[in-house]
Protein backbone atom coordinates (compact mmCIF):
# COMPACT_ATOMS: atom_id res chain seq x y z
CA UNK A 1 0.00 0.00 0.00
CA UNK A 2 3.24 2.53 1.04
CA UNK A 3 3.98 2.05 -3.13
CA UNK A 4 0.80 2.72 -4.33
CA UNK A 5 0.15 5.47 -2.62
CA UNK A 6 3.72 7.05 -3.31
CA UNK A 7 3.18 6.41 -6.77
CA UNK A 8 -0.76 8.24 -6.33
CA UNK A 9 1.40 11.19 -5.18
CA UNK A 10 3.59 10.86 -8.27
CA UNK A 11 0.59 10.54 -10.25
CA UNK A 12 -0.79 13.62 -9.02
CA UNK A 13 2.20 15.48 -9.33
CA UNK A 14 2.21 14.47 -12.91
CA UNK A 15 -1.24 15.25 -13.26
CA UNK A 16 -1.01 18.58 -12.19
CA UNK A 17 1.96 19.11 -14.84
CA UNK A 18 -0.10 17.93 -17.58
CA UNK A 19 -3.42 20.19 -16.73
CA UNK A 20 -0.97 23.10 -16.74
CA UNK A 21 0.82 22.25 -19.98
CA UNK A 22 -2.80 21.57 -21.08
CA UNK A 23 -3.84 25.08 -20.06
CA UNK A 24 -0.67 26.30 -22.06
CA UNK A 25 -1.75 24.65 -25.12
CA UNK A 26 -5.32 25.32 -25.53
CA UNK A 27 -4.41 29.30 -25.37
CA UNK A 28 -1.93 29.08 -27.69
CA UNK A 29 -4.33 27.39 -30.15
CA UNK A 30 -6.73 30.49 -29.57
CA UNK A 31 -4.50 32.88 -29.86
CA UNK A 32 -2.60 31.59 -32.88
CA UNK A 33 -5.62 31.03 -35.02
CA UNK A 34 -6.65 34.09 -34.14
CA UNK A 35 -3.38 35.70 -35.05
CA UNK A 36 -3.91 33.98 -38.25
CA UNK A 37 -7.14 35.59 -38.88
CA UNK A 38 -6.04 38.78 -38.11
CA UNK A 39 -3.04 38.54 -40.16
CA UNK A 40 -4.98 37.08 -43.30
CA UNK A 41 -8.02 38.77 -42.72
CA UNK A 42 -7.67 42.13 -41.74
CA UNK A 43 -3.99 43.28 -42.93
CA UNK A 44 -4.08 40.60 -45.87
CA UNK A 45 -1.01 39.39 -44.99
CA UNK A 46 -1.01 35.71 -44.04
CA UNK A 47 1.38 33.91 -42.14
CA UNK A 48 2.15 30.51 -43.04
CA UNK A 49 3.05 29.03 -39.21
CA UNK A 50 -0.02 29.90 -37.34
CA UNK A 51 -1.91 27.05 -39.13
CA UNK A 52 1.30 24.16 -37.65
CA UNK A 53 1.56 25.60 -34.55
CA UNK A 54 -1.85 24.78 -33.93
CA UNK A 55 -1.83 21.77 -35.58
CA UNK A 56 0.60 20.48 -33.29
CA UNK A 57 -0.85 22.35 -30.33
CA UNK A 58 -3.95 20.40 -30.93
CA UNK A 59 -2.54 16.79 -31.47
CA UNK A 60 -0.54 17.57 -27.71
CA UNK A 61 -3.73 18.60 -26.65
CA UNK A 62 -5.48 15.46 -27.38
CA UNK A 63 -2.81 12.94 -26.31
CA UNK A 64 -2.06 14.42 -22.98
CA UNK A 65 -5.84 15.40 -22.49
CA UNK A 66 -6.36 11.76 -23.49
CA UNK A 67 -4.32 10.79 -20.47
CA UNK A 68 -5.92 13.00 -17.72
CA UNK A 69 -9.39 11.16 -18.85
CA UNK A 70 -8.14 7.59 -18.71
CA UNK A 71 -6.74 8.74 -15.01
CA UNK A 72 -10.20 9.38 -13.94
CA UNK A 73 -12.18 6.63 -16.06
CA UNK A 74 -13.97 10.07 -18.26
CA UNK A 75 -14.31 7.97 -21.61
CA UNK A 76 -17.56 7.81 -22.97
CA UNK A 77 -18.47 3.99 -22.62
CA UNK A 78 -21.47 2.12 -22.29
CA UNK A 79 -22.44 1.31 -18.76
CA UNK A 80 -26.23 -0.39 -19.46
CA UNK A 81 -24.82 -3.99 -19.89
CA UNK A 82 -22.35 -3.07 -16.72
CA UNK A 83 -24.95 -2.15 -14.54
CA UNK A 84 -27.21 -5.11 -15.14
CA UNK A 85 -23.95 -7.15 -13.41
CA UNK A 86 -22.68 -7.75 -9.85
CA UNK A 87 -20.23 -6.29 -8.92
CA UNK A 88 -17.29 -8.70 -9.54
CA UNK A 89 -17.85 -9.50 -12.89
CA UNK A 90 -18.35 -5.86 -13.08
CA UNK A 91 -15.04 -5.16 -11.74
CA UNK A 92 -13.06 -7.99 -14.07
CA UNK A 93 -15.10 -7.01 -16.86
CA UNK A 94 -14.01 -3.36 -16.30
CA UNK A 95 -9.74 -4.85 -15.97
CA UNK A 96 -10.09 -6.66 -18.90
CA UNK A 97 -10.85 -4.35 -21.00
CA UNK A 98 -8.29 -2.03 -18.93
CA UNK A 99 -5.75 -4.71 -20.05
CA UNK A 100 -6.44 -4.84 -23.68
CA UNK A 101 -6.10 -0.55 -23.73
CA UNK A 102 -2.74 -1.03 -22.24
CA UNK A 103 -1.79 -3.96 -25.14
CA UNK A 104 -3.32 -1.64 -27.75
CA UNK A 105 -1.15 1.74 -26.25
CA UNK A 106 1.75 -0.66 -26.21
CA UNK A 107 1.50 -0.84 -29.81
CA UNK A 108 0.93 2.92 -30.16
CA UNK A 109 4.41 3.34 -28.13
CA UNK A 110 6.13 1.44 -30.43
CA UNK A 111 4.82 2.27 -33.38
CA UNK A 112 6.85 5.65 -34.31
CA UNK A 113 10.01 3.89 -33.53
CA UNK A 114 10.13 3.65 -37.41
CA UNK A 115 8.86 7.19 -38.26
CA UNK A 116 12.04 8.56 -35.62
CA UNK A 117 14.63 6.59 -37.26
CA UNK A 118 13.74 7.66 -40.81
CA UNK A 119 13.26 11.48 -39.57
CA UNK A 120 16.79 11.20 -37.90
CA UNK A 121 18.42 10.01 -40.73
CA UNK A 122 16.72 12.24 -42.96
CA UNK A 123 16.80 15.25 -40.91
CA UNK A 124 13.36 15.78 -41.83
CA UNK A 125 12.03 19.25 -40.54
CA UNK A 126 8.46 21.04 -39.99
CA UNK A 127 7.67 22.84 -43.08
CA UNK A 128 6.77 26.25 -41.67
CA UNK A 129 8.97 25.96 -38.54
CA UNK A 130 11.54 24.15 -38.92
CA UNK A 131 10.74 21.69 -36.20
CA UNK A 132 12.98 18.22 -36.58
CA UNK A 133 9.95 15.52 -37.23
CA UNK A 134 11.98 13.32 -34.49
CA UNK A 135 10.93 15.61 -31.97
CA UNK A 136 7.02 15.42 -32.87
CA UNK A 137 7.17 11.68 -33.36
CA UNK A 138 8.59 11.45 -29.86
CA UNK A 139 5.74 13.47 -28.65
CA UNK A 140 3.90 11.45 -29.82
CA UNK A 141 5.43 8.31 -27.84
CA UNK A 142 5.50 10.00 -25.16
CA UNK A 143 1.58 10.76 -24.77
CA UNK A 144 0.92 7.56 -25.21
CA UNK A 145 3.31 6.29 -22.43
CA UNK A 146 1.37 8.68 -20.64
CA UNK A 147 -1.59 7.37 -21.22
CA UNK A 148 -0.48 3.35 -19.75
CA UNK A 149 0.79 4.99 -16.46
CA UNK A 150 -2.35 7.10 -16.22
CA UNK A 151 -4.24 3.51 -17.08
CA UNK A 152 -1.85 1.34 -14.82
CA UNK A 153 -2.77 3.81 -12.03
CA UNK A 154 -6.73 3.51 -12.78
CA UNK A 155 -6.48 -0.09 -12.81
CA UNK A 156 -4.52 -0.30 -9.34
CA UNK A 157 -6.39 2.20 -7.39
CA UNK A 158 -9.53 -0.06 -9.11
CA UNK A 159 -8.06 -3.20 -7.74
CA UNK A 160 -7.22 -2.12 -4.31
CA UNK A 161 -10.49 -0.06 -4.07
CA UNK A 162 -12.23 -3.86 -4.38
CA UNK A 163 -9.55 -5.59 -2.15
CA UNK A 164 -10.81 -2.95 0.30
CA UNK A 165 -14.52 -3.27 -0.09
CA UNK A 166 -14.15 -7.36 -0.20
CA UNK A 167 -12.43 -7.14 3.09
CA UNK A 168 -15.03 -4.71 4.50
CA UNK A 169 -17.37 -6.96 3.51
CA UNK A 170 -15.47 -10.41 5.25
CA UNK A 171 -15.69 -8.10 8.54
CA UNK A 172 -19.49 -7.54 8.38
CA UNK A 173 -20.43 -11.68 8.22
Amino acid sequence: MLILNILERFSSYIEKIVKGSLILSMAGIVLFVNLAVFFRYVLSDPLTWTTEISSYLLVYTVLFGASIALRHNQFVKVEALLNLLSKRLKTWIILLSQVLIALFLVVCIGSPSMLIKKAVITKTVSQALGIPMANLYWLLRIGFIFMLFFLCMSSLKLIRDNIISRGDQEEAR
